[in-house]
């Protein structure tokens, strides 16, 4: 096979989560996210959102339950949007 993974090779799904935050809960939050396994780095940004996490995962439905169920549940976050990575 020439550059191409095997079907039974498992799938890895990466994201990009754009998160906002209530005013002085971005270290917090940060904090709480680099203790997740499925996130992979954590930044905290300039402009309408507070925070980038790059999300990995093997299947696509726990991009949902990381997002919307951890993420989103994690105590300042007001709104998350995610971009699933193509490439």
């Amino acid at each position: 096979m020439t550059g191409s993974k095997k079907e039974s090779e498992p799938r890895n799904f990466r994201a990009y989560v754009l998160i906002q935050t209530l005013p002085g809960r971005v270290e917090v939050i940060m904090r709480s996210l680099r203790r997740m396994r499925s996130v992979q780095t954590v930044n905290s940004v300039t402009g309408p959102y507070d925070i980038v996490a790059l999300v990995e995962v093997g299947e696509i439905k726990q991009l949902s339950q990381v997002v919307a169920g951890t993420v989103g549940g994690i105590r300042g976050v007001t709104r998350t949007t995610t971009l699933l990575c193509t490439s």
